[in-house]
């Protein structure tokens, strides 16, 4: 058996061997490559991604970066969105240092702040995951280069979603640390091991990583199993314990990002619900989480599993590339077409493709592995499998969702499918490996036959019998028709002959997708047979070894490089994309000329509550974030869209809005609403009910639950009135003077405010600013002052008489904690896997010596 080692040392402890290091050279050189050549757009012609993630990272945190290149010390909370939030999960940084270094090297060093960095991250990482799983390098550099580019992370870097990205790319190197420990290379895999929590956490996607965790479960508990089998416990008890101390240690570096993150969730949409729910809505079944409705919302159905060997088996994208010459291009005249997807899920940006050439290889490595290696792969990527069926195979997902901790926080669950594809890649990868040390006999050509039957003989009879197939989305397809007839009536075409024509096009659509199946299903079982062939020749000996490792290995990477430019491609890559959505407008530009430190806009041209752009410039009432304080999210959908319509109601039938319907809006300051971007001071509209900063109330409403204090909300005037919950906040007086009293914002910053108060007599403010428990400290002239929450989502404070200067100052505990533990922690994991590095050195220098 070769060593498991990923570079053995004794060619370093005597002499550099260049030759030996020749293929790792060769093979990070390919990385390279494939990198330039996919990217080359990006990286020679200065062109980049219309990442829509990323452009609303970017409007989002803008407030944020601006602040922190001016300061020392970081901002945790912005103003820019959603009338104020903390930037924990949006942008934050801890003091991680020689970790970052390690990240940056992973990621490519020259692709620092290109997308390219992904495809290569991902690829060295499985590159270095396969070497410690025993692959030859060349053979692990195919497996790393098909994961890399396979269409899932592919449309996530299109589309801008970094995190998971990141968070896929690192997983593999997890399994690796694992593999080492439980085969005894107890150093190598506690280093590992540290090293790679610490990165896969730093990527900052839990839901990934608890996906992860559950396929390392796994793969403890076939280790387990095992080593009571074979009467060798006490190693693995060993390789167990140095592998929680080392995935302790990498929790240890990510402690600020885990306890801010942990703090923050129970006051979001995935914390405890305090509303009832609206009428429709579906009522909670947990203490706190997300409704199954929205977490399921995305989930793949159980039959588009088969888009892993066969990418158009539904439909491909909601955005697909059709022939010019279908009788649809005829009839449309329009090369990209929406409506080609006919799967389950709401939309999609492209369907989740293994690569034929590694479907085939994966069953092939099922039949030829070790038990010991077979059954944690298997039960990890089918586990994965019915993740991602969501709602399609509720019995088990909606079980977990009641009673697996943590599970109730993570929505969109298709994307635990791209973790089977990690394990098919791996156990593939490990199967071509194996063949070629092997030799052709009845049993390896019976086993080679099943995999070619079961993934290309399946290719083939879904392209003879394509024709058993509807090709219909149901009730999409209706809304789709329906869509065209009334495309139709809008060019005066009668409703019968609308009818009859959009029946037309739905027929039309349903061959195209029949065609598209059809092609690809071809397509596969081309490939499969190509790469049969190579294998069989090859262990006839009628071709070498660098020659089928070659071909293979050409086929896999063009299998799935030849897909991933079907959604990701030079034609996604546009020049001055950051231009072209952050470039102030007229109106921005007017709008910005307000001389006062703090107030805020919403856009009536955009989805509000779906849109960051705004906040690039403003103060914004909406915003882009899926993880929104749960409170303020109970305003939008209860209040704020109502008081919007109020608004643009008016502003139709051409008079006035009138703002005392706005209340909501006017305790948030919304001074201005954008009717026009290109209008100028005529596209601003501003609103003269704006209540400010702050403001003295003349009394207290006291309710008696959230449900109460919600409803009150509808029937106050802010400007006079604050409403608590009393079964929250203890109060005692509830009637205030204001008279002659006064108080002004006089110094803004996103993570400190400071007011000048002037009070007639003992008075009550409120701050237009959110509520949030943890981390605002009050203080009056300096000394600690208590406030609370108001008017559902805002702060207010009894101010005694006199004048005082009021500071609100953002500064968490959990934040200074779990920094401390996160530098300390760094530290300790580089010291490790320096030291296990070092250790190992020693050891190996006195085998020679000896």
């Amino acid at each position: 058996m070769r060593s498991m080692a990923i570079i053995p040392i004794r060619p370093i402890m005597n002499k550099f061997n260049f030759q030996f290091f020749l293929p790792y050279f060769l093979c990070i050189a390919l990385f390279y490559a494939l990198t330039i050549v996919y990217f080359q757009p990006e990286i020679f012609e200065g062109k980049s991604l219309a990442q829509s993630d990323i452009l609303q990272y970017q409007g989002g945190a803008q407030e944020t970066l601006e602040y922190n290149r001016t300061h020392d010390e970081p901002t945790l909370w912005t103003s820019s969105m959603f009338g104020g939030m903390p930037v924990y999960l949006l942008q934050a940084s801890y003091p991680d240092g020689p970790i970052a270094l390690i990240d940056r090297v992973f990621k490519g060093l020259f692709f620092a702040g290109k997308s390219a960095h992904l495809p290569f991250l991902t690829m060295l990482c499985s590159f270095v995951a396969l070497l410690c799983f025993g692959v030859r390098p060349y053979v692990a550099a195919i497996g790393s280069a098909a994961f890399a580019l396979g269409t899932y992370n592919l449309i996530l870097i299109e589309v801008g979603h970094l995190t998971k990205a990141w968070a896929l790319a690192y997983a593999p190197l997890v399994l690796a640390g694992m593999h080492l420990a439980f085969r005894g290379r107890i150093l190598g895999g506690f280093a590992l091991t540290a090293l790679a929590m610490a990165l896969e956490l730093r990527a900052n996607h839990l839901q990934i990583t608890f996906y992860l965790a559950i396929i390392c479960l796994f793969f403890g508990l076939s280790e387990l199993v095992f080593a009571l089998k074979e009467q060798r416990l006490p190693a693995f008890a060993k390789a167990a314990g140095v592998l929680l101390l080392a995935v302790v240690l990498g929790v240890g570096v990510n402690a600020g990002r885990l306890m801010v993150a942990q703090e923050y969730s129970q006051y979001t949409q995935r914390g405890r619900a305090e509303l009832s729910p609206l009428p429709g809505q579906e009522s909670a079944t947990a203490s706190e989480g997300l409704t199954k409705e929205y977490a399921y919302n995305w989930s793949e159905g159980i039959g588009e599993s088969f888009t892993l060997l066969l990418p158009n088996f539904y439909g491909g994208s909601n955005n697909e590339k059709i022939s010019e010459k279908s009788a649809l291009y005829g009839m449309l005249g329009q090369e990209q077409v929406q409506f080609m997807y006919w799967g389950d899920q709401p939309s999609t940006a492209g369907p989740l493709y293994a690569g034929a050439v590694v479907c085939f290889l994966f069953v092939l490595g099922l039949l030829t592995a070790a038990p010991q290696q077979r059954w944690w792969l298997v039960a990890g990527a089918v586990t994965m499998l019915m993740l991602a069926w969501g709602k399609n195979f509720a019995a088990f997902n909606y079980f977990l969702f009641d009673y697996l901790p943590a599970f109730n926080k993570f929505r969109a669950v298709s994307m635990a499918m791209s973790l089977t594809v990690l394990l098919m890649v791996l156990g593939g990868t490990m199967a071509l490996d194996k063949l070629i040390d092997a030799k052709l006999d009845q049993a390896l050509l019976r086993k080679l036959l099943i995999a070619f039957g079961a993934t290309g003989g399946l290719c083939l009879v879904l392209w003879l019998f394509a024709g058993m197939f509807s090709f219909n989305a149901g009730a999409n397809d209706l809304d789709i028709q329906q869509y065209f007839v009334q495309q139709m009536q809008q060019q005066r075409v009668g409703q019968e002959q609308a009818s009859q024509q959009s029946q037309a096009i739905m027929e039309a659509i349903r061959l195209e997708r029949k065609a598209m199946f059809r092609s690809d299903a071809l397509r596969s079982f081309a490939l499969i047979a190509v790469v049969l062939a190579a294998l069989y020749f090859y262990l006839q000996r009628k071709i070498s070894a660098l020659i089928a490792i070659g071909l293979v290995g050409a086929v896999t990477v063009l299998d799935v490089w030849g897909v991933g430019k079907r959604y990701l491609n030079a034609d996604s890559f546009r020049e001055n994309v950051r231009e072209a959505n952050f470039t102030a407008s007229p109106t921005d530009t007017f709008i910005l000329q307000d001389p006062d430190p703090s107030y805020r806009v919403l856009n009536l041209t955009t989805s509000s509550f779906q849109d960051a752009a705004t906040s690039y410039f403003h103060k914004s009432i909406g915003g882009y974030f899926s993880a929104k304080v749960r409170r303020y999210q109970d305003l939008i959908d209860r209040k704020f869209q109502n008081e919007i319509g109020a608004i643009i109601t008016p502003l139709q039938k051409g008079g006035p809005p009138n703002f005392a319907q706005t209340p909501v809006l006017n305790m948030f300051n919304t001074r201005y609403f954008i009717l026009d971007p290109n209008g100028g001071e005529r596209g601003a509209l501003k609103n003269p009910n704006a209540l400010g900063n702050a403001w003295f109330v003349a009394g207290l409403k006291t309710v008696n639950s959230a449900d109460e204090e919600m409803a009150a909300l509808g029937t106050f005037r802010p400007d006079s009135l604050a409403v608590v919950d009393i079964s929250k906040f203890k109060v005692g007086t509830v009637q205030f003077a204001r008279e002659g009293s006064a108080i002004k914002l006089t110094a803004y910053s996103p993570n400190k405010l400071v007011y000048e108060a002037t009070a007639a007599a003992t008075g009550f403010v409120v701050f237009s600013e959110v509520y949030y428990a943890d981390g605002w400290k009050a203080t009056i002239d300096g000394q600690p002052a208590p406030y609370l929450r108001v008017n559902y989502a805002l702060r207010g404070m009894e101010v005694p008489k006199g004048k005082h200067t009021i500071e609100f100052v953002f500064d968490p505990d959990s934040y200074r904690t779990g920094s401390l533990i996160t530098q300390i922690s760094a530290y300790l994991v580089t010291l490790a896997v320096v030291g296990a590095l070092a250790m190992l050195f020693v050891r190996l220098g006195k085998e020679r010596q000896g």
